[in-house]
């Protein structure tokens, strides 16, 4: 046996006992914040705010169009000065309200990142004990991690789901709790 032979047998040797050491498992992060019961919750309330959001923002997008209807039929027996004053008023306030549907569809992001961001340090914790006790060296995001594939008996999103709703219990807030 060559010496090269010899170093190249024990390089794989000593990877094998690591690799014997070696413990992974995965979970689906998105799914579990959007299925333990805080996220349902969560959820619940985000629905519930944007759907009154969206109707206040019909609501002025409807009053926008039939003043522009009535400007549009009220042109021709208007002076020019009178349509050109009306005109610019109506440029405003459609940039007006572009700005404001753009800043509510901001807030409504901002609030799903809020309420749900707050679930993840809470899974990662639990995770964390999951590993500890399984004796995991690492879990991956099945989302995040480019899993490409592992068998569904190392996922451990159902556990986690289950652990956090056990440990979490009293931690959502009730539904229209905390909703603008």
């Amino acid at each position: 046996m060559s010496l090269k032979s010899f170093f190249s047998a024990a390089l794989l040797c000593a990877g094998a006992a690591h690799a014997a050491d070696f413990k992974a498992a995965y979970v689906d992060i998105s799914r579990a914040v959007q299925e333990v019961d805080e996220g349902k919750a969560a959820k619940t309330r985000l629905t519930a705010l944007g759907e009154k959001k969206t109707k206040e923002i019909e609501k002025e997008k409807a009053a926008l169009q039939a003043e522009v209807e009535a400007y549009t039929r009220q042109k021709s027996a208007m002076d020019e000065k009178l349509a050109a004053e009306k005109e610019l008023t109506l440029q405003k306030k459609a940039y007006e309200f572009a700005q404001k549907t753009e800043k509510t569809r901001q807030e409504l992001a901002d609030s799903e990142r809020k309420e749900l961001g707050a679930i993840i340090p809470k899974l990662e914790q639990l995770l964390g004990q999951i590993a500890q006790r399984e004796g995991l060296t690492m879990i991956f995001d099945k989302g995040s991690s480019g899993l490409a594939w592992a068998p569904p008996s190392l996922d451990l999103t159902n556990e986690l789901i289950r652990m956090y709703n056990a440990q979490f219990k009293g931690s959502s807030k009730k539904d229209g709790a905390g909703a603008k």
